[in-house]
């Protein structure tokens, strides 16, 4: 074969395969949207109470911790005492704390459980912390009550002045 025609050939091939990847009829594009994990919560802003002078626990109102969970697992989460209530001009006095934990409002696939709904210190016995906790199934947004007592014992027995506590809450992916 001469040259010119095999080029003749080759240009004839190339334009019609051209056309041709123009002639298609359908195609299709996909589209992805990449939603990023939030696994997060919220404290609300710290809280104080006046002792009412009595030989009863002092129940600070519950207090409400947003929790954002969008692993398919689910998440996690446990409040947790750092220590027992301790006075501030003088840490030797310590009083025990009282933690509850109930969900309050969720939304989602996700299923929430408490796992552990109640603890309580025993700064006397060297248990400083006392821990709650709840873990969901999947998907999930919501709204805990965390509740906070102060147990007095008999009042009057220990000092006056400012007692403190806190709380720190944590969420991990399941």
């Amino acid at each position: 074969m001469n040259f010119n025609f095999r080029l003749a050939i080759v240009a004839l091939v190339s334009c019609f395969v051209a056309v041709e990847g123009f002639a298609a009829t359908t195609d299709s594009q996909k589209f992805t949207v990449t939603v990023p994990a939030n696994i997060s919560i919220v404290a609300p802003i710290d809280a104080a109470i006046t002792h009412d002078e009595s030989n009863s626990n002092q129940p600070f109102p519950p207090q409400s911790w947003q929790v954002v969970g969008n692993s398919i697992a689910g998440v996690s989460v446990a409040f947790s005492t750092g220590s027992a209530f301790v006075h501030k001009t003088d840490p030797t006095y310590k009083k025990d704390v009282v933690l509850g934990l109930s969900v309050g409002t969720a939304s989602g696939p996700g299923v929430w459980t408490v796992n552990q709904p109640t603890d309580t210190t025993d700064h006397t016995n060297s248990d400083n912390v006392a821990t709650v906790t709840a873990s969901s199934n999947g998907t999930t947004i919501a709204t805990f009550a965390l509740a906070v007592s102060f147990v007095t014992g008999t009042y009057g027995t220990f000092p006056a002045g400012d007692y403190e506590t806190t709380v720190t809450g944590t969420v991990t992916a399941n």
